[in-house]
């Protein structure tokens, strides 16, 4: 069973996060899906695992995601999260609980901090000149 809210966009915020189950983004071979949560203000997705080709067009675009099969199991829709992007640790401040994702290899994390591939791309060539 899918759980769909239809509501989504009504109350959705910017810095709000996805929690997510098996195989997020699955059926999705474009970069359209990741640019729609990202422009939707969704400041990260967490998810028990997620299709490869979502997973590489999330960080070419500057989404963060994370894999973290315990936080998408104890986190509630109330908790108030706070997330070590370079350690990969997810805190649960409600709950006073955390929870290890992996983290981004320091590639990763600059092509994330770029805002996505292309700004980090540019921002090597601008290095370079």
């Amino acid at each position: 069973m899918i759980d769909i809210d239809e509501s989504f966009h009504e109350k959705v915020k910017p810095g709000d996060i996805i929690i997510a189950g098996k195989n997020f983004g699955c059926g999705s071979s474009r970069e359209h899906a990741p640019i729609a949560i990202k422009a939707s203000g969704i400041k990260c997705v967490i998810a028990k695992s997620f299709a490869r080709i979502f997973y590489r067009n999330a960080i070419n675009i500057g989404l963060a995601i994370l894999e973290c099969p315990e936080a998408v199991d104890k986190i509630e829709i109330t908790d108030e999260i706070d997330i070590n992007f370079s350690t990969g640790e997810i805190k649960n401040i409600t709950k006073n609980e955390s929870y290890q994702a992996g983290a981004f290899p320091e590639f990763m994390q600059k092509i994330m901090a770029a805002d996505g591939l292309v700004g980090y791309v540019k921002s090597q060539v601008k290095s370079e000149s």
